[in-house]
């Protein structure tokens, strides 16, 4: 077990890449996202050698528990052999006074008893033995301790370039074109890296670049994440500022959902009215149509 351990730890340094940007491949998620091969590779690594903790120190309570009841059964037998070792002085004694069957009778008892505890002696030196061998075929502490700090260490590297990287990415917005930052966004977009892509449409807004395309989009990913009144914000000023975009229909009818989520049913109806008179043939009215039945 302690070779396979570390056969993972040294595969999960050896192949472990260049983290994806801000959130995405951040391992120390409690749900990672956007984990690259090499990644997930160290994440799996990362849960079985919790798993390896979990059962060590279960095994390792138990062996404890185990040795307590044992030194008490020691405690036992010790006893019992002082015990029989006085009945037998006394049988010594009291010879004399005994008629022979008296003495063959009581002397096969005391016999029987020394018998009896040295069975135990030798059954609990036993398993003491098997204790022993299952506690080494376990991770050792010092061992366990050891492995412990070399995946910490490669959780703080890996920590340090994410920080390393999301800075440089944060930095290096400056020095794309608009429309670099424009395609980079939508990717994030597309990949459901919401928050990396907000960062970039946000940075687009700042810049004046489309800027009417960028408050629709940071409206759809509010709306996708069921962040209504935030998501009713950005649809406004996007619509302000441009309102004859292929994207209306879509911008009108989530705009009109977001309402409908919020309790205001009519001014919901209200807009998916208005969309289905400016857009009745687009899908978008389609489903306006559905929500008003």
């Amino acid at each position: 077990m302690k070779f396979i351990i570390a056969v993972c730890l040294f595969c999960a340094a050896l192949y472990s890449a260049e983290p994806s940007a801000f959130g995405a491949g951040n391992l120390e998620n409690e749900t990672p996202y956007g984990l690259t091969e090499s990644e997930k590779y160290i994440l799996k690594n990362k849960q079985r050698l919790e798993n390896i903790k979990k059962e060590t120190r279960m095994q390792d309570g138990k062996v404890e528990s185990i040795r307590e009841r044992m030194d008490g059964l020691q405690t036992v037998i010790e006893g019992l052999s002082v015990k029989s070792h006085q009945n037998r002085l006394a049988l010594e004694a009291l010879s004399g006074e005994l008629s022979n069957d008296g003495k063959n009778s009581l002397k096969a008892k005391v016999d029987q008893n020394s018998d009896d505890i040295q069975k135990l002696k030798e059954a609990l030196q036993g398993f003491s033995e098997l204790l022993d061998t299952i506690h080494n075929n376990y991770l050792r502490k010092d061992d366990y301790n050891r492995l412990v700090d070399e995946v910490n260490d490669l959780k703080m590297s890996l920590s340090n370039t994410l920080k390393k990287q999301s800075k440089r990415s944060g930095t290096s917005l400056s020095s794309m074109s608009n429309s670099t930052v424009a395609q980079k966004a939508q990717d994030f977009f597309n990949k459901k890296y919401y928050t990396d892509a907000i960062k970039y449409y946000e940075y687009l807004i700042k810049k004046n670049y489309k800027p009417a395309y960028a408050y629709y989009m940071i409206g759809e990913m509010n709306f996708r994440r069921n962040k209504y009144k935030e998501a009713l914000s950005y649809f406004k000023e996007s619509a302000s500022r441009y309102d004859k975009a292929k994207y209306m229909p879509t911008l009108m009818l989530h705009s009109a959902i977001s309402m409908e989520k919020m309790g205001d049913r009519d001014k919901a109806h209200s807009f998916y009215t208005a969309l289905v008179a400016k857009y009745p043939n687009s899908k978008a009215a389609k489903e306006a149509e559905k929500r008003m039945r």
